[in-house]
């Protein structure tokens, strides 16, 4: 399994757009790709026709102990990618893990 991610502090750089425009490629050429989204502007996750929702997404990821990947993976119309959904609408994970044990390693 490989990695990569597209991270900057400032806005307007085009990580989004770099995202899913990689994430698209790579799955075209037989990749199994995960995106996640965890941008509190969740454009990202509305980039992809989503065919198959999952009932939670990236907040259930980094806020509960949660194990069933079915439950946060949502798939999406192009074959091989798959996406995690933006789903903290009230900017309430980053406080949250600010204050968890371990939250910052979350």
């Amino acid at each position: 399994m490989r990695v990569l991610a597209t991270v900057c502090s400032k806005g307007g750089v085009g990580k989004t757009t770099v995202t899913a425009n990689l994430g698209g490629l790579l799955a075209d050429a037989g990749f199994r790709v995960l995106l996640i989204d965890l941008d509190s502007q969740p454009t990202l996750s509305s980039y992809y026709d989503i065919t198959d929702t999952a009932p939670g997404g990236a907040y259930e990821l980094l806020a509960t102990d949660l194990v069933d990947l079915d439950q946060i993976i949502s798939r999406t119309a192009i074959s091989n990618l798959d996406i995690i959904v933006s789903n903290d609408h009230q900017s309430q994970l980053q406080q949250l893990l600010l204050n968890a044990p371990n939250g910052r390693f979350r």
